[in-house]
């Protein structure tokens, strides 16, 4: 790929991860709220879960990404046989690795943040959409589940059903906690 792409091939796992745990995430927090009758989800709510799903998922995607790409310039070091194994990690290989995997995890913060806050934003803006907004998630979920399907060569309809079951069953599992 050349470096004029908008989205790399390799960031794409960031951006659907994200979206999926934000969404998830939505679901669980605030299937509660709009599902019961009576209750609705304002803007300030949206953007509350979106920003509570969207910065661990920064923190755990940098952790991830970073802890993965340092063990494989050590494991790299290592079958060089070079006399300081912390050499490629220590160097312009291990400043390079800090910032790709800043630049994933901001990426894969903000998808989540968009996969949760969206959805709800629909639910509080739209009068009576409360049942619509899960179903648009839980549709976008099975979504994703295809697309992931496709880019991984397996089977769409499996990763699609998949996605909009778990999407549905965290969806009562919100209802039931009732957490917002």
């Amino acid at each position: 790929m050349t470096p004029g792409h908008v989205i790399r091939r390799e960031r794409l796992f960031f951006i659907v991860t994200g979206l999926i745990e934000g969404m998830l995430t939505a679901l669980t927090l605030a299937s509660g709220k709009m599902l019961r009758p009576g209750e609705s989800i304002t803007g300030d709510l949206a953007l509350r879960i979106g920003l509570a799903a969207g910065f661990p998922t920064a923190v755990v995607f940098f952790a991830a990404e970073y802890a993965r790409q340092r063990q494989e310039l050590l494991r790299m070091g290592h079958q060089l046989n070079l006399t300081r194994r912390r050499r490629l990690s220590d160097g312009k290989l291990g400043q390079q690795a800090w910032r790709e995997s800043s630049v994933s995890a901001l990426v894969s913060g903000l998808c989540s943040f968009a996969g949760a806050s969206v959805p709800l934003a629909l639910a509080s803006i739209i009068p009576g959409s409360r049942w619509l907004a899960v179903a648009v998630t839980v549709s976008c979920l099975g979504g994703l589940g295809a697309a992931t399907g496709y880019a991984t060569l397996s089977c769409k309809i499996c990763w699609l059903l998949a996605l909009m079951i778990v999407g549905g069953l965290l969806s009562g599992f919100g209802y039931l906690l009732h957490v917002v």
